[in-house]
């Protein structure tokens, strides 16, 4: 034997690709085998028998029209069919078809895994354009709506006398307020969940502590049975998402009068501690139980939801979000004397 003939010989018996001959008939007259390891039949199943034996009933009519035009001598340099296995299912084989006399050298590839990754990829693109119409749903179809509407409001708020009426003006502003809250935070969650995050604009700022107080003094006008007290001390330039972090107060504000007790005062601070940016709310009341806490950050969640208490249950796992993109976390701590949340971030 030449060394050619045995380089061949050993080529044709490790080759994880799968290697055969067919006759004129379509009928397999040598195997490697690569096709056992594959396919799970016995060297002695498939020898004499015909390709179409083991193809997908779909695949026969494509397949045959491919070994029609290499028997005429003209070669099949890709052809894709499913093949059946020894327990019945299917694998995806691609294949290599030339001509040689009064047979037929096939070189064949398992590409079933490729197909799968392919499907997979496929269907990741389909989950992106889906997600790009859900956002432009949220972003244009609800948000201009109550975009108008908050615009009317407010010409309404300039030109009625009719203290009662005001009063119906004032209670719609605040619900269209609470319809916008929801559409930026679905907007906010479909970013996180579906993979784009939360987009900060981060800024150098010395005007931290006007914008904490000015939130404090709105969520102060719409609770007049609760105070608030601040201590804020943020004389530095920091440099953060302004926007962002007061959205994380707000949140924060709106938990601790929706769970505290107005018994206490509301206590927000905020200060530079080394190169640490810490923002805190805390809150009297009821201890939050342990296994609660562990959920807390979680979307959807809502513990102890009363009769009066609105929204999806995303505030909060939103505020840990925005403290994520800002390299840092949002914590609680929880003990008879009082409920604290901090956001902790780099300065």
């Amino acid at each position: 034997m030449s060394q050619d003939t045995r380089e061949a010989s050993l080529t044709w018996r490790v080759t994880p690709d799968l290697m055969c001959v067919l006759d004129l008939e379509g009928r397999f007259v040598a195997l490697n085998p690569s096709w056992s390891a594959a396919l799970g039949w016995t060297r002695a199943e498939m020898l004499g028998a015909a390709y179409t034996k083991f193809l997908h009933p779909d695949d026969i009519e494509r397949s045959e029209e491919a070994f029609a035009q290499a028997v005429h001598g003209d070669p099949v340099l890709r052809l894709e069919n499913r093949y059946r296995t020894s327990t019945g299912d299917y694998r995806w084989l691609s294949w290599v078809a030339v001509p040689e006399g009064d047979r037929l050298v096939c070189t064949v590839r398992d590409v079933t895994d490729h197909k799968a990754r392919a499907e997979i990829i496929e269907d990741q693109q389909v989950e992106a354009d889906l997600r790009e119409q859900f956002l432009a749903i949220l972003g244009h179809d609800l948000r201009n709506p109550v975009a108008a509407m908050t615009s009317g409001l407010s010409v309404l708020e300039r030109r009625i006398d009719d203290e009662k009426l005001m009063d119906v003006v004032r209670q719609m502003r605040l619900s269209a307020d609470r319809a916008s809250e929801l559409i930026d935070n679905m907007m906010d969650f479909a970013r996180v969940r579906l993979g784009d995050g939360i987009g900060l604009n981060q800024v150098e700022t010395n005007g931290l502590n006007d914008s904490i107080a000015q939130v404090v003094h709105e969520v102060a006008l719409v609770n007049p049975e609760f105070r608030f007290e601040t201590e804020l001390d943020l004389d530095e330039t920091v440099r953060c998402d302004v926007s962002r972090l007061t959205e994380v107060v707000s949140n924060l504000l709106g938990n601790a009068v929706t769970h505290g007790s107005a018994d206490e005062p509301v206590r927000v601070a905020a200060k530079v501690d080394g190169e640490r940016l810490r923002i805190s709310v805390c809150n009297a009341g009821p201890p939050i139980p342990e296994e609660t806490r562990e959920m807390l950050f979680q979307p959807f969640f809502r513990a102890q939801v009363r009769s009066s208490q609105q929204g999806l249950g995303l505030g909060l796992y939103i505020s840990n979000e925005i403290a994520k993109a800002h390299g840092g976390w949002l914590e609680v701590a929880s003990d008879e004397s009082e409920t604290r949340f901090t956001i902790n971030i780099p300065a």
